[in-house]
């Protein structure tokens, strides 16, 4: 390799590490962007990343947890890149990846498995348009479109070498921002971000290595490389690490607690060379009178300490420790001229580097798809062998929806709340929606197709049969149709015979699902009323979301809005007297944009029937 070929990536990261704090102060003028949901909904915030990204994911865990006192954790790409956990309902997903690489992501392709998911990430719009960023641009898409948050920082492009120093720093910066948006939202304070501090300590990182270097020879750290650190500090300096397995080309260095030295690591290193690397905090007594008793047990032949003393408080002094690593990367790389450009192994890593690397679409329809007319009779098969053994049996209808809506509209929402219970809860199958219903009450309007009890009765148990034939141990029964659950109730004894020995879950609950539904509207500032209980502002919105070209917009009118506590009594024994236009509310208000929140609203409703049902003390 040519002196010019190596000294070209050293130019680069240098001028790069040159650019660092004026990234970071542009960077901290934009504003910051409020999450997207109520923090107090989630169970436990679960972080993600891989690379240096793994860094980002593991200091917001750490600021929630240890700063603010929220449930969090890091959880590896590895562990996630299957189907979500059933508890994943109500978790929140954090995943950080500067160029969204294909590992990347693999926990994003199901996000309506997730309570919300949020990806911080540099990839923008205009570069995911690019040629040959389809799987980027799709997968951005797919996350919006199910309500998922896209949190951008600096910056997109930072490729030409192996190691990276500006996306690091952003990284951090973008975490202490997610953590003040989400403290803002429930009133935790997070911790203060002073920019300029921060940089100041970056600009002087340079000055604070040479001091600590002084003397020594060019090419420095024989031996082995250790960090040392105290407290919960250790769990944040990943990248550090990175700096030395990626800049340096180096083995990846160990990092070992103060306290935890004696306990092995220092019989393991008191006969090897060596370096140890003190990540400590200006002004904390415990923390260096520890390294003062560490270093009476070194070996001056074989062992050397370098004290990296950060000024900035707690958490933050990432940036200054990152900012010394940087330049102590430089001159490695100048001394031992590594070649940044041409790195070994590069281009070889394509088996696990491009895992991910199928579009979002062609992964979801692999191992994750749960809808039964979507899959071959082996895949079901072997479905079924691995554990998925609930079926979800959805009911619809065909009936009249106003003048706007089409007959199908309660049969779609059925299959939509079908394919998102599947998608959150992973031993379920989602069966098709059984497209007609009991209806009479919508039998005065031409068009509404109704089955009586007796044969919706014998239909079901059918498909009930069928379901135990094929080996499914439970089923899951629900209606999107209200009119349904009358006729439900009386045929509920055949129903569970014609099951039997499966285990057959009825959601019968509508006043609580009303009361839920009521409330996702009113949190839009739709009222009671105007939402409705039939073809108003509430289905209107949904199937805006799901098929928009279906929605005559020209032909939105208020129907029936007054006041009523006896919704039966408006239905029975025929809407059209009371409602003539077939319309129970105002599809006026309705909004494409509420789909997915109200869709998600009612899943909640089920899922929590579902699970209450299979606890023990059901």
């Amino acid at each position: 390799m040519s002196d010019q070929t190596w000294r070209a990536g050293y130019e680069v990261l240098r001028e790069r590490v040159r650019h660092l704090p004026a990234m970071l102060r542009a960077y901290a003028k934009s504003p910051i962007e409020p999450v997207r949901f109520d923090p107090r909904s989630v169970r436990c915030f679960i972080t993600s990343g891989v690379g240096s990204s793994e860094a980002h994911a593991r200091y917001l865990a750490y600021l929630l947890a240890g700063e603010m006192g929220l449930p969090s954790r890091f959880v590896p790409l590895s562990a996630l890149s299957s189907a979500p956990h059933h508890m994943s309902e109500r978790d929140a997903l954090i995943v950080f990846s500067q160029g969204l690489s294909p590992n990347a992501q693999l926990p994003l392709v199901t996000p309506r498995a997730w309570k919300h998911v949020v990806l911080a990430t540099a990839v923008t719009d205009a570069g995911v348009a690019r040629p040959g960023q389809e799987a980027k641009r799709e997968l951005l898409e797919r996350l919006v479109e199910a309500g998922g948050q896209v949190v951008r920082f600096l910056p997109e492009d930072e490729y030409t070498t192996f190691v990276r120093v500006l996306g690091p720093m952003a990284g951090y910066l973008c975490a202490l921002r997610l953590a003040q948006a989400i403290g803002e939202c429930i009133g935790v304070a997070s911790i203060a971000i002073d920019i300029e501090a921060i940089c100041a300590r970056i600009e002087d990182a340079g000055e604070a290595v040479e001091k600590a270097f002084a003397g020594r020879e060019p090419d420095i750290l024989p031996g082995e490389i250790a960090f040392l650190t105290s407290g919960e500090y250790g769990g944040l300096v990943a990248n550090l690490q990175y700096k030395v397995l990626e800049g340096m080309l180096a083995p990846l260095p160990a990092v070992w607690d103060l306290l935890h030295f004696e306990h092995g690591p220092f019989q393991q290193s008191h006969t090897q060379r060596v370096m140890f690397f003190a990540l400590t905090h200006a002004g904390e007594p415990w923390e260096a009178e520890l390294l003062s008793r560490f270093e009476t047990m070194l070996v001056p032949e074989r062992h050397a300490l370098v004290r990296c003393e950060a000024r900035l408080p707690g958490p933050l002094a990432i940036f200054e420790h990152e900012a010394m690593m940087n330049h102590l990367m430089l001159r490695v790389i100048e001394a031992r001229r590594i070649n940044q450009v041409r790195w070994p192994g590069r281009g070889l890593d394509g088996p696990l580097y491009d895992v991910g690397s199928e579009t979002p679409s062609a992964r979801a329809s692999k191992p994750v798809e749960r809808r039964l007319e979507r899959l071959t009779w082996p895949e079901l098969e072997r479905l079924l062998a691995s554990g998925v053994r609930t079926a979800v049996l959805p009911l619809g209808a065909i009936e009249q929806h106003g003048s706007h809506l089409p007959f199908a509209t309660d049969t779609w929402i059925a299959d939509a709340l079908a394919e998102r219970f599947c998608a959150r809860v992973e031993e379920a199958i989602a069966c098709p929606a059984v497209a007609f219903g009991c209806s009479t009450e919508h039998m005065a309007f031409p068009g509404t197709l109704s089955l009586s009890t007796a044969t919706l009765s014998a239909v079901l148990s059918d498909l009930l049969a069928s379901c135990r034939q094929h080996g499914f141990e439970r089923v899951f029964l629900f209606s999107a149709h209200g009119g349904n659950y009358g006729p439900l109730a009386e045929c509920m004894d055949a129903l569970r015979a014609a099951s039997a020995p499966m285990k057959l879950i009825v959601f019968t609950e509508s006043r609580q699902l009303t009361r839920v539904l009521l409330e996702a509207s009113k949190a839009h500032g739709v009222e009671r009323e105007c939402s409705g209980a039939h073809a108003g502002e509430f289905e209107t919105s949904i199937i805006r979301g799901l098929h928009p070209d279906a929605v005559r917009l020209d032909r939105l009118e208020p129907g029936f809005v007054e006041p009523t506590e006896r919704l039966s009594a408006l239905f029975y024994p025929s809407l059209r007297e009371n409602a003539p236009n077939g319309t129970v509310g105002d599809p006026r208000p309705s909004d494409p944009k509420r789909a997915e929140h109200y869709l998600e609203a009612w899943v909640d409703v089920l899922i929590d029937a579902y699970r209450a049902a299979l606890s023990p003390m059901a």
